[in-house]
């Protein structure tokens, strides 16, 4: 089952435009309010990302469900990094740069554009430095080592 984070976008309490608040004190990206809370979106990201490679052997699982726009941010970056890792460019701001352009916004989400590249590209900053983050060294891990060998008994039932 993927794992999504427990929050679902920032709503500009002075305009109503839905964003992520991905660092203390962020303002809206429309009219520049103050956001009163903040999800450390990119670390969930990252962890998420670990944890989506070691369990279906890519960022973006099979079964993905966008029910806000925390989702589809997500969604949108495990993307752009099984991408990255298919196509290995050079330059990943341009890469991800053109990704973003081919993405279709519903109306009032252009604003996410911006966002998730800021977003994409702070993942990318730990990415580049952890090198148990990247493609197959992520995959070959299993999630907990004591699982290799574990061969559990078949249970006993008595009154079959």
């Amino acid at each position: 089952m993927p794992i999504h984070l427990n929050y679902q976008g920032t709503t500009c309490k002075n305009c109503g435009t839905e964003f992520i608040a991905h660092k203390e004190n962020h303002p809206c990206p429309n009219c520049e309010e103050v956001a009163d809370e903040f999800c450390d979106f990119v670390m969930s990201t990252v962890a998420t990302m670990k944890d989506h490679k070691q369990l279906y052997g890519n960022y973006f699982p099979e079964s993905w469900f966008s029910g806000s726009i925390a989702d589809l941010v997500q969604g949108i970056i495990f993307e752009l990094f099984d991408n990255f890792e298919g196509q290995r460019p050079k330059n990943f701001d341009d890469f991800i740069s053109g990704q973003l352009a081919e993405v279709e916004w519903e109306e009032g989400q252009a604003h996410l554009a911006g966002q998730t590249k800021d977003i994409a590209l702070m993942v990318f900053e730990i990415y580049r430095k952890d090198v148990d983050f990247r493609g197959d060294n992520l995959k070959a891990r299993p999630l907990n080592p004591k699982l290799n060998n574990l061969n559990p008994e078949p249970p006993q039932f008595d009154n079959f």
